[in-house]
């Protein structure tokens, strides 16, 4: 096993553009670790009617391998705060993620509450990949 390429025990785990892929597979893998902690990332809004008022997803669209398998994978946000947001936009979000319920996932999943958001300049590399 690798380390990972962010302190997962730090204050607030502070994501890099290159490690969105790493960080989605090892949440996604062993969500219970991350349960509480406060995560701040670069990603992309994607709306979706099944979501309370706001609420999103954000993500990233990850390749595994190939162009071909590129997919977005991102996470319920929830805000108690209103923000003017829409599909493709770019946002630094930071929130504390844990496991709840969504529709989104018609069961349990990871949700980021999200504290602070502002809108972010596209990544130099859009696509988050594992290398």
């Amino acid at each position: 096993e690798d380390p990972l390429p962010y302190d997962i025990n730090a204050d607030v785990i502070d994501i890099k553009d290159e490690d969105f892929a790493i960080f989605y597979r090892d949440m996604t893998d062993e969500l219970a670790k991350y349960a509480g902690k406060t995560i701040r990332f670069k990603g992309i809004v994607a709306l979706d009617p099944s979501l309370p008022k706001e609420s999103y997803a954000i993500g990233r669209h990850i390749m595994t391998c190939c162009q071909d398998d590129i997919a977005y994978r991102g996470v319920v946000a929830k805000c108690n705060f209103t923000l003017n947001v829409k599909t493709r936009d770019w946002l630094n979000v930071t929130g504390v993620l844990n496991e709840e319920y969504s529709k989104l996932y018609r069961g349990k999943g990871p949700v980021l509450t999200v504290t602070s958001a502002s809108p972010a300049e596209k990544p130099e590399q859009e696509v988050a990949t594992f290398y």
